[in-house]
């Protein structure tokens, strides 16, 4: 008998069921990967407006405060001038879903204003932000001296709302 060139039927499915396996293994890591680059813009993007903040506070020598509402963060001068009023002044706005506070750990009040200072000199008070959206969950903790963060905790994918 003469050998056939080709393969059998039976390595063709042996092979697809292979792929298939492959595949199935793949895709949940694929997901985790896209949930870690999305849940790591929103910390990027935070941590842009700080370093926005702190750059305000060193080019016009005078300090700045990150100011919280319902719609997100706007940066803001603690004392305006008369020629702020005209003035529009960086603001970060929430997506749906997204939700940014932040605990003021060396504030001397006990429920302090949501609000994050940043001095002439650049440096800033010492916070923990806590973020919470639709790619996850994270923790930073914000040095004074160099305003960089420092993760604590990061989850990653859907978090349910708290009620």
């Amino acid at each position: 008998m003469r050998a056939r060139d080709g393969f059998t039927l039976l390595e063709i499915c042996l092979a697809i069921v292979i792929a298939l396996l492959l595949l199935g293994l793949a895709l949940p890591l694929i997901g985790g990967i896209n949930s870690e680059s999305k849940l790591n813009a929103t910390l990027e993007r935070f941590d842009d407006f700080a370093r926005q903040a702190q750059l305000l506070s060193v080019s016009e020598r005078r300090a700045f405060v990150m100011v919280w509402d319902e719609a997100g963060i706007s940066i803001e001068p603690e004392s305006p001038l008369a020629e702020d009023r005209d003035k529009d002044w960086p603001r970060l706005d929430f997506e749906k879903d997204e939700v940014l506070n932040i605990e003021r750990t060396a504030a001397l009040e006990e429920k302090p204003p949501m609000e994050w200072p940043f001095w002439r000199s650049g440096t800033c008070e010492p916070i923990v932000a806590t973020y919470s959206g639709p790619a996850g969950s994270w923790v930073v903790k914000y040095d004074p001296l160099t305003v960089r963060p420092t993760v604590l905790e990061q989850n990653f994918g859907v978090q349910k709302k708290k009620t």
